[in-house]
């Protein structure tokens, strides 16, 4: 099994980062669960709505139908821990969402298992973190677009963080989580070399991405920036709504990768700041995409439009090298009334 490639600092960390980690993990802790009891919005649930709101229909922003399938994979080298009196366990096992071009006729409907479309790939691969107490089939509304444009896509479920978690939903577990994105990374890799699966060859193993939303976002910048846990063959990240925390044994270094940050400036759950402070002390280069008046959740309304059109600019770009993306990516970004995007390229 193809085991991913880790860059571990044994280094004391700053003091001054070890503050900054440990403010921003209680931070994130206490908004999230007072999310969780909000009687207003829903923010535990990373698509849920309030009622008087509707999301926008699902478009398709590439030729390809969708397929869907679910792969379950279980990492034996790692340990669950123990939850809320329910006993850990020797091994983590991460249920994992895979939407891939498809053939046949592009669609808004994502067909179980079907045939992979050949004529454009190998694709690169993106792999995206859920947020606390949701799951990654709860952002398939999202994510389908991405694999409609000519993308792999994997979202795992964590064993803790997710809804229906023993013992349930933990934030604490997020410390675990960039090691399961590189387990998922490595178990897709697996699967595109094994001729007997469905995903034999769908994968540029060379085209890596990661991407995820609050929780998932922290988990995000871990795997990608975090000297405890950087995964070198992740080739660019985007974190949505999301915070630098501490990692055990680790700091943050931006070395180079490309980083897509997006943020609500109303965010009510993780503060928009964060992803400023991300935005400042990231090498190029990095892009910040602020939904303005943007609450935690933001995927709907003309903003999840653009959320969509930047990612893809973005991918397109730094995955697939197809050229005006660049440029596409500010166009994009500066919708009036609706979003700005900042960016530093060198």
């Amino acid at each position: 099994m193809e085991r991913p490639t880790h860059t571990r600092s044994h280094t004391d960390t700053p003091r001054r980062w070890r503050r900054r980690g440990a403010l921003a993990t209680a931070l994130v802790a206490a908004t999230m669960a007072a999310a969780c009891t909000s009687g207003t919005v829903n923010q535990a649930s990373p698509l849920a709505l309030p009622a008087t709101t509707a999301p926008a229909k699902p478009q398709n922003f590439g030729p390809y139908a969708v397929g869907v399938r679910t792969e379950s994979f279980v990492d034996t080298s790692r340990p669950t821990d123990p939850n809320r009196g329910e006993p850990g366990r020797p091994s983590r096992t991460l249920q994992t969402m895979v939407l891939y071009p498809a053939q046949g006729d592009a669609s808004d409907r994502d067909v179980p298992e079907a045939p992979p479309a050949r004529d454009g790939g190998p694709y690169p691969l993106i792999e995206f973190s859920h947020g606390f107490t949701s799951n990654g089939p709860s952002y398939t509304a999202l994510l389908r677009q991405l694999a409609a444009a000519g993308y792999v896509v994997a979202a795992p479920t964590f064993p803790l963080s997710s809804r229906g978690a023993p013992g349930g939903p933990s934030a604490a577990d997020y410390k675990n989580q960039p090691a399961d994105v590189s387990f998922v990374i490595s178990e897709m890799l697996r699967l595109n070399g094994d001729g007997a699966s469905l995903l034999h060859g769908m994968v540029d193993p060379d085209k890596v991405a990661v991407a995820g939303h609050s929780l998932g976002a922290m988990t995000t910048l871990g795997v990608a920036y975090n000297s405890c846990c950087t995964d070198a063959r992740i080739k660019a990240a985007v974190p949505i709504s999301g915070i630098e925390a501490s990692f055990p044994g680790g700091t943050f270094v931006y070395r180079g990768t490309p980083l897509l940050l997006i943020h609500g400036d109303a965010d009510a759950t993780v503060p928009y700041q964060s992803s400023q402070n991300a935005y400042r002390a990231a090498t190029p280069p990095k892009f910040l995409l602020t939904i303005l008046h943007g609450p935690h959740t933001l995927f709907f309304g003309p903003a999840g439009a653009v959320i969509v059109k930047v990612m893809l600019d973005f991918f397109d770009h730094y995955l697939k090298g197809r050229d005006g993306s660049l440029e596409a990516i500010t166009q994009q970004g500066n919708v009036a009334g609706t979003t700005v995007l900042v960016s530093t390229l060198t």
